[in-house]
């Protein structure tokens, strides 16, 4: 069952890199894998979950790497990684055809959404203690913030396709940081 499980995603997960969303097709997993359709039917509920449980499956098992220094070298870290993670990650390819299949599916959107709002949870984690050591704004809102600082990333990765490397994340964390900082700090 377990062998089975990851050969499905496995193989669900190289059609989802190659094919985008829509290649991966319940016949099509099952040729590479090797497992009987009625069992890939048997583990997931919906073609959806699988797509996203597969996109899953292409992430390191990890724990959070925690950090300690000024917001300014916590924010550089956090988004150095996800500039690698978009750029040249094994799960870097499938994103645009996230993306694209989550603007059709709302199953599929809503769990990307749920992925990503505990993905970013880190993140705010970094503001909100930034914000009680005061090196940001007691005002700051942090949900805005966390998006402000990955959209570029996001934006230059699917729409743009400009160059991501370190001097970029070094200006995003600086302007984010311009307005952010207490007045004092900006002064």
């Amino acid at each position: 069952m377990v062998r089975s499980r990851a050969a499905i995603l496995r193989a669900a997960a190289d059609l989802l890199i190659e094919s985008g969303a829509s290649g991966v097709t319940i016949e099509g997993i099952a040729e590479r894998s090797g497992v009987a359709k009625t069992t890939i039917y048997r583990h997931w509920k919906s073609r959806s979950q699988l797509v996203f449980d597969a996109f899953g499956s292409l992430f390191p098992k990890v724990a959070v790497t925690v950090f300690e220094g000024p917001v300014r070298e916590r924010l550089t870290t956090l988004l150095s990684q996800l500039t690698l993670g978009v750029t040249v990650s094994e799960w870097a390819p499938a994103i645009p055809a996230l993306v694209d299949a989550s603007a059709r599916d709302a199953e599929l959107r809503k769990l990307i959404k749920d992925f990503l709002a505990a993905r970013m949870e880190h993140g705010r984690e970094v503001l909100r203690a930034a914000v009680a050591r005061g090196e940001l704004r007691r005002d700051l809102d942090v949900d805005a913030g966390i998006n402000l600082l990955v959209a570029p990333i996001f934006y230059r990765r699917l729409v743009s396709f400009d160059v991501l490397d370190e001097s970029f994340v070094a200006r995003i964390v600086h302007e984010f940081l311009r307005g952010a900082e207490p007045s004092r700090q900006r002064d």
